[in-house]
């Protein structure tokens, strides 16, 4: 295995998380299906109130969190499907070295131009959780489902006021 870290969006059913979890058990610890998703997902026929959110890390996953958004969707436009899984924010953390502890954050947001007042919402609720972290290190990864070209929407406003954009760190060096 050659990351260290692995963040996973749309992993929405158990039988294709089992298959993940099978192939790479000696290489890396990862989530429970559930761990990021909460209690109430059910994966057999469809990803019913599921996040579809994986973490795995060579390094022990000392705790984990999970919070779902509280804006979903509409019940206006169930043909999206936003509505029917549960997106939200996952966290894990691990401890590379003593003395040293990373929150690893993995999120989902709503996607379409059509729900931006949800994913502005939910990536609202995102920031203020990771802003209660007190670790040494955070890091956030996962689908933001933000256009860029979109200067109307402040997801991504939000978000680069708690973190670095790597890519735009690494193309402007």
């Amino acid at each position: 295995a050659q990351y260290d870290v692995v963040i996973l969006q749309e992993l929405w059913m158990k039988g294709d998380y089992d298959i993940l979890k099978n192939i790479t058990s000696e290489s890396y610890y990862i989530t429970d299906f559930k761990d990021l998703s909460g209690s109430r997902c059910s994966a057999l026929f469809a990803p019913l109130q599921c996040s579809g959110l994986t973490i795995l890390s060579k390094f022990p996953i000392q705790e984990f969190s999970f919070l779902p958004f509280s804006k979903r969707g509409s019940w206006l436009t169930p043909w999206d499907g936003e509505i029917l899984v549960q997106k939200g924010l996952g966290m894990v953390q691990i401890s590379p070295v003593p003395e040293l502890r990373i929150d690893i954050f993995n999120t989902h947001a709503i996607a379409q131009d059509y729900n931006k007042y949800y994913r502005e919402s939910q990536i609202g609720e995102a920031v203020q959780f990771m802003q209660q972290s007190d670790a040494n290190a955070i890091l956030l990864g996962g689908d933001i489902n933000y256009d860029l070209r979109d200067h109307s929407e402040t997801s991504y406003q939000l978000i680069s006021q708690l973190f670095d954009d790597s890519y735009f760190s690494f193309k402007n060096q």
